[in-house]
C-alpha cells in the first residue's frame, strides 16, 4: 500500500504513501523508452492542439482544459470538464471511443486525509470530481482520431 499512494483501491487512499512501483524490469524498458520521450511529448501537444482547434470550431459540451501562455504541458492526460459526464461517457463509447475518469474521490474524502483535515469543504474539488473526463491522448493520435472523438462529444 504505500508503495502504491497507500491504497489498497485505485482512488482510495487508506495511508499516505508514495509511487514507488518501479522495479528492475520497468526501469530497464523505461531507459530505452526515454530515447523517444521528446518525440512522443512533441505528438502529445500536437493532438492536444488538434482538440483545441476543434472545440474552438464548434459548440461543444465539455469545457475543455485552460493553458496558461507561460505553460507547456506534455499532455499526458487531456481532460475536460462536463456536468453531463456519464451520457457523454455513453455516447463516446458507442462511437468506440474510450474515456476515463481520473481522480473521482478528492483527497480530503479519502480515507488518509479525512482524519487530518475533518469536515472541510471543498466545493471546487468536489465540483472537479464529478465534472472530470479524460478524452483519449497520447503519441498514437491523429488528427482524424481527434475528430472522431469530438464529433462523438456532439
Amino acid at each position: 500500500m504505500l508503495r502504491n499512494y497507500g491504497s489498497r483501491e485505485k482512488y482510495i487512499h487508506d495511508e499516505v504513501g508514495g509511487n514507488s512501483r518501479l522495479d528492475e524490469l520497468q526501469a530497464a524498458l523505461l531507459r530505452v523508452k526515454l530515447r523517444h520521450l521528446d518525440r512522443w511529448n512533441a505528438r502529445r501537444r500536437e493532438a492536444a492542439r488538434w482538440y483545441e482547434r476543434a472545440f474552438a470550431a464548434q459548440a461543444s459540451p465539455v469545457i475543455a482544459p485552460n493553458v496558461p501562455a507561460w505553460a507547456e504541458p506534455v499532455w499526458h492526460q487531456y481532460v475536460v470538464r462536463t456536468d453531463a459526464r456519464q451520457a457523454l461517457i455513453a455516447r463516446l463509447a458507442a462511437c468506440g471511443v474510450a474515456t476515463g475518469i481520473h481522480y473521482p474521490v478528492p483527497p480530503h474524502r479519502s480515507g488518509a486525509f479525512l482524519a487530518s483535515m475533518g469536515a472541510c469543504t471543498l466545493p471546487i474539488a468536489d465540483t472537479l470530481a464529478r465534472q472530470v473526463l479524460s478524452l483519449p491522448m497520447g503519441p498514437h493520435l491523429t488528427e482524424a482520431d481527434v475528430a472522431t472523438v469530438v464529433r462523438a462529444l456532439g
